[in-house]
């Protein structure tokens, strides 16, 4: 064992008082939750009202029109979700960058500056589920109910 004590004593995010737990939770979590919740209620919402048993409708049951209205609203609210996780996550990142020395592939291998490091996942993560959930908006605008 070659280590210096020195070198385990210093701490890994000494920027992490810029960032409570609730809202690093909310930067890293924030878009893939808001996706998750969408991708469970509303493919109910949408496929439930054309295919209640085994054969497919082509037309969704009456009185369940509104599934779809609903769907979309999801879908609406959950890229709003996933983008405010994305840009609370990149103003904190701008906060932060300056945590280490160092580009990010020393930040992914070594781990110094973990402040900087959710901040950073927090972006992707937000913006990638924000495009997800966009494109799925789209989608499911563009197909035809009980189309399949």
């Amino acid at each position: 064992m070659s280590r210096k004590p020195e070198s385990l004593s210093h701490h890994p995010a000494p920027q992490a008082e810029k960032i409570s737990s609730w809202m690093a939770f909310f930067m890293v979590f924030g878009g893939p939750a808001a996706w998750f919740v969408q991708l469970c209620i509303g493919s109910v919402m949408a496929s439930w009202p054309c295919f209640p048993n085994m054969h497919r409708l082509d037309e969704p049951l009456h009185g369940y029109q509104w599934t779809r209205g609903g769907a979309a609203i999801l879908l609406v609210v959950a890229a709003l979700v996933a983008a405010l996780a994305a840009w609370t996550s990149w103003r904190k990142l701008q906060q932060v960058r300056g945590e280490r020395e160092g580009g990010h592939r020393e930040l992914s291998e070594v781990g110094h500056g973990r402040t900087r490091f959710l901040a950073l996942w927090g972006t992707i993560t937000g913006v990638s589920f924000t495009i997800a959930t966009l494109a799925t908006l789209v989608a499911f605008v563009w197909m035809p109910r009980c189309a399949g």
